[in-house]
């Protein structure tokens, strides 16, 4: 799936490209310079919310985190939708 990435979001992006010392194209990387898989996301992110005693998380809360972030600054609800890549509700 591919996300949209504009303005905050991308020159943070850029500039951490632009601080580390490897040319390697992947935005998150492992100690062993290769892309962090799917499952040590999973691990760093439940980890993280273990030592902050918000229980047991997941990345799809965080998506959906900031599904809710949009529609409180008032998005429209089928850009979201469309911007998380959920299908419509019909």
């Amino acid at each position: 799936m591919e996300q949209p990435i504009v303005g905050d979001v991308l020159r943070v992006i850029h500039r951490w490209f632009s601080c580390r010392d490897d040319t390697l194209p992947w935005l998150l990387i492992s100690e062993r310079k290769q892309p962090l898989t799917r499952q040590a996301v999973n691990y760093i992110v439940r980890s993280a919310g273990t030592r902050v005693m918000l229980g047991h998380i997941h990345p799809h809360m965080l998506r959906h985190s900031c599904g809710f972030a949009l529609a409180n600054k008032v998005h429209n609800l089928r850009l979201i939708q469309d911007y998380l890549g959920h299908r419509p509700p019909s």
